[in-house]
Order: C-alpha cells, then sequence, then structure tokens
C-alpha cells in the first residue's frame, strides 16, 4: 500500500498545527484532532494552546481516563495532593476519578495534546467555546461560561471541584 493509497482510505484525517474543530474557551485555544464518532467512543484528541498563567478550574473525569503529552512548553499538573513539574516531551496519564488541574507556568504560551479515553467531553467543550483560529488574537469568554460549565458538566460526568 502507498501513502497515496493510505491517504484516501476512508476515516484518515491529516491535520496541520491548528486545524480541527477549533475554538476559544477560557483563555485557550482548543483544536479537535479526532472525536468519540470518530473512533466508535473509543477515544478523542485535542491540541490545547495554553497562554502563560491559564489553566481549568480543579476538576474530576467521572467516566474517562485524561492523558497530557506537552508538546512544548512549562505546566504545573496537580494530582489530586500531588504537583507535577512538566515541559516539552513529558506525559502525564489521569485516571478517572482523579482530581487534577494543570496552568501554564511558562513566560509563553505552551502547547499539549489531551487524550481522553473514552472519548466524548470533547463535544462539552465544543458546546462552551467560541468558534475561532489559532491566528485570531485570543477570544475573552463570555462571563457566563463558568456557569454554563457548572450547568453541562453533570451530563458529563463531570466534576468541578471548589
Amino acid at each position: 500500500m502507498n501513502n497515496e493509497d493510505v491517504l484516501d482510505k476512508p476515516g484518515t484525517t491529516v491535520l496541520e498545527t491548528g486545524q480541527g474543530r477549533s475554538f476559544w474557551l477560557m483563555g485557550e485555544f482548543y483544536a479537535i484532532k479526532t472525536t468519540a464518532e470518530q473512533t466508535g467512543g473509543a477515544y478523542s484528541i485535542t491540541e490545547v494552546e495554553s497562554f502563560p498563567g491559564n489553566g481549568p478550574p480543579p476538576h474530576i473525569h467521572h467516566r474517562e481516563d485524561e492523558c497530557i503529552y506537552i508538546v512544548e512548553g512549562a505546566f504545573s499538573i496537580i494530582l489530586a495532593e500531588r504537583v507535577v513539574d512538566a515541559a516539552d516531551g513529558d506525559f502525564v496519564r489521569i485516571p478517572k476519578g482523579t482530581p487534577h488541574t494543570y496552568k501554564n507556568v511558562g513566560a509563553i504560551p505552551g502547547k499539549m495534546l489531551v487524550i481522553l479515553s473514552p472519548g466524548g467531553l470533547e463535544q462539552l467543550w465544543a458546546d462552551l467555546g467560541q468558534p475561532g483560529s489559532l491566528s485570531e488574537t485570543p477570544k475573552n469568554d463570555d462571563p457566563s461560561t463558568l456557569n454554563r460549565l457548572l450547568t453541562l458538566a453533570p451530563k458529563y460526568q463531570l466534576e468541578i471541584c471548589s
């Protein structure tokens, strides 16, 4: 099988940096690379561009494991009571049920791949985010974003910690 045959195979996807269904959410840029729908529910992969000082509120996934692969940048990842410093090339697997969050602790934007298994949570991010591209100035969230997150989270078996 040559390369052209592979690219013609149904379901094959080729996306460059920042490509995919993309949007701004809570000061970060998300580009969904593959969805649960495309993988029979098995997993989803999302590229996240995180800006200095940014990160999501502490939370717990009750349905999926989360893996974070740091493409570039410096992050502090909190796993329950443990703090892990992660940078270029580091990988962190977060089993479901583990309280966690991350923060870009670098002076420049960082990039990570977020893999969720099973997939599906990427739809929550898409529902909350504002469509956009990486070449745009970061969009400020609608003030209602956090309230919408708190309302939608139980549907996705996601718990936002206080």
